[in-house]
């Protein structure tokens, strides 16, 4: 699953800076679940490793989307010896294929709810599916972030990816109990995203502050004396900062301390993509991509970088 991506083909004409917002998906308030009949009874399970990247415009749902990337080897169904035997070849093939990707292609309002469109990967196999989905419009966060949560539900049949089970790995799991498995597996998806807002967050609210009393150069000079593996777990907090001062509307002095972010963390996919994103919103639509384009080739899999190149109409390779 991991390809590394050398560079994004433009679509070759002008695309307008994206109106939605960007939230991150919170794995640990979010729940994927499944459940699937088995010896005349519901199996029920979930998934634990999920990041995923929401673009909501809560006026625009065609401008809104979603890119969801779940760890396989993260289900848990309440029996260890029962996880280990889905990891295994006989069913989700952990080792082969470590992720489950969706990328929705379209949002579309449907009277009080809506449906999400897009292609959902899995052992190997990719199927376009619609999810009818509801939504909380965002909430204020007392601690200083917007939180977004959805509802969905989705019915799929295992045998159209590919997951038709066996006994090779676990040979309790024989011919006769394997004719009791349901082939509809339904899943439930509780989502939740989160993005902070800068000014009521009282630490990066400071950060900015002092930012703006010291001055950008005296912030890159104290920056440039820390240790590197202090400067790596600072990256979130810069960028963050970053937006506070575009938010002020100091937007060169935005741009130029993600800068010195990119160039000091340049192997970190996660920041790269903030840089993108940076650019995207402020107009700078070339280096937007070109930026998408490094994070996607040191992560193909970050959702980040990849719903900027959906949106800013490139296509990875």
């Amino acid at each position: 699953m991991r390809i590394l991506l050398a560079s994004l083909l433009l679509a070759g004409r002008p695309v307008a800076p994206s109106p939605a917002r960007e939230y991150r998906i919170d794995a640990g308030h979010s729940d994927i679940a499944f459940s699937i009949g088995f010896l005349g009874h519901a199996v029920r399970g979930r998934f634990d490793g999920v990041k995923g990247t929401i673009s909501y415009a809560a006026n625009d749902p065609s401008a809104s989307s979603i890119t969801v990337v779940i760890a396989t080897k993260s289900i848990s169904t309440g029996s260890a010896h029962r996880d280990e035997h889905l990891r295994s070849p006989d069913f989700f093939d952990g080792a082969k294929y470590p992720f489950i990707v969706f990328k929705s292609t379209s949002v579309a309002r449907r009277g009080d709810s809506a449906v999400v469109t897009g292609s959902l990967s899995m052992h190997g196999v990719t199927r376009t599916v619609a999810i009818p989905f509801r939504e909380t419009a965002p909430v204020a966060d007392p601690h200083g972030s917007s939180l977004l949560f959805f509802s969905g539900h989705l019915r799929i049949a295992r045998k159209d990816f590919g997951i038709l089970g066996g006994a090779k790995y676990n040979d309790w799991f024989d011919e006769l109990r394997s004719a009791t498995m349901s082939d509809t597996v339904d899943i439930t998806l509780d989502v939740a995203g989160w993005d902070p807002d800068v000014d009521r967050t009282p630490n990066l609210a400071a950060a900015v502050q002092r930012v703006e009393q010291v001055g950008l150069d005296a912030t890159l000079a104290r920056l440039r004396t820390m240790p590197r593996d202090s400067l790596a777990a600072s990256g979130y907090q810069i960028e963050q900062v970053a937006r506070g001062l575009l938010a002020h509307r100091r937007t060169s002095e935005a741009i130029a301390l993600m800068r010195f972010n990119a160039e000091t963390l340049e192997n970190d996919p996660a920041v790269q993509a903030s840089f993108a994103r940076l650019f995207e919103v402020t107009g700078q639509l070339d280096s937007a991509r070109v930026h998408a384009g490094r994070a996607l080739a040191l992560d193909s899999l970050d959702t980040r970088a990849q719903e900027i190149a959906r949106r800013l109409g490139a296509v990875a390779r």
